[in-house]
């Protein structure tokens, strides 16, 4: 992607508000508490995991008490993996679709979590008006959330307010997809002679050159972990080039990538580049 078309898609979304969020009703009537409410790739919501976990632990929670958010939570299966790891954590979710609510509430019962997390409807553009939010947690987190948000400026307000919901020496971590590494990713389609891709319509991917500078103003220490890189150069183009350009979820080759990359990831941190288009956005709050 190139030239206008590209600046385009990262100015704006091509679907407005209320065609997103009548896409994710959908797909949460459709999917209920199962994996495909919120994605297709469930090698890819096992990396989102395992990366969120290994943060968490990392900057002190596995030990301790803990208060979570999770901001655009769709069904609660970041949360439920999140609080099979660490007993001590309370999560909070929220999500601006009532179905994905109803079907989180559903699967924490189902998981025996129901005393450790708890669901209500709010949006990460009117976070304010959620009921029953604390004023501030340890750690706020989003997992693709503030893509599906339609301009650059409704994202950084987005994010404005989930920081305030951070407390000090708190994190905000986002797993978002970027263009820049989007960008990278469809080069090396090129190279092999394969079209680049294209974001669905219901996202607009993070413009790195606005969204960084942005967190520095909000006063955040700001590191990026690529986790899903080797992942996403596997399904997206190496399977596909050996695969007649077939995008194959469920290839072994994938699996073994996903195994290889939680391995590495617990040693070596980014240590197949920065090829995913997911990037993990860790920010804390001196």
């Amino acid at each position: 992607m190139s030239g206008e078309p590209r600046k385009r898609q990262m100015e704006k979304a091509i679907m407005d508000r209320e065609q997103v969020r009548a896409h994710w009703r959908d797909w949460a009537s459709k999917f209920g508490t199962a994996l495909g409410a919120t994605t297709r790739t469930g090698t890819a919501k096992m990396l989102e995991i395992d990366a969120l976990a290994r943060r968490m632990s990392a900057i002190g929670l596995g030990d301790a008490p803990a208060h979570v958010l999770e901001v655009g939570c769709g069904n609660g299966l970041n949360c439920f993996g999140l609080a099979a790891q660490f007993p001590r954590m309370q999560l909070d979710g929220i999500d601006y679709t009532a179905e994905m609510i109803d079907a989180a509430r559903e699967a924490a019962v189902a998981n025996g979590f129901q005393d450790r997390s708890s669901f209500r409807i709010g949006n990460a553009l009117e976070l304010s008006a959620a009921s029953g939010l604390l004023a501030q947690y340890d750690v706020v987190f989003t997992d693709r959330c503030l893509i599906n948000i339609e301009s650059v400026e409704l994202q950084m307000r987005a994010i404005t307010d989930l920081a305030a919901r951070v407390r000090e020496g708190g994190h905000l971590i986002m797993i978002e997809n970027s263009m820049a590494t989007y960008d990278r990713q469809n080069h090396c389609r090129t190279l092999l002679d394969m079209p680049a891709r294209t974001p669905a319509e219901f996202n607009l991917f993070f413009d790195e050159t606005r969204i960084l500078p942005h967190l520095k103003t909000l006063g955040f220490e700001v590191e990026i972990e690529d986790f899903i890189s080797l992942h996403d150069l596997m399904l997206y183009v190496l399977v596909p080039a050996i695969n007649g350009g077939t995008v194959d979820y469920d290839h072994p080759l994938v699996h073994a990538a996903t195994q290889l990359s939680i391995a590495v990831s617990a040693e070596i941190s980014s240590a197949f580049g920065a090829f995913g288009q997911g990037r993990m956005f860790v920010c804390r709050k001196p």
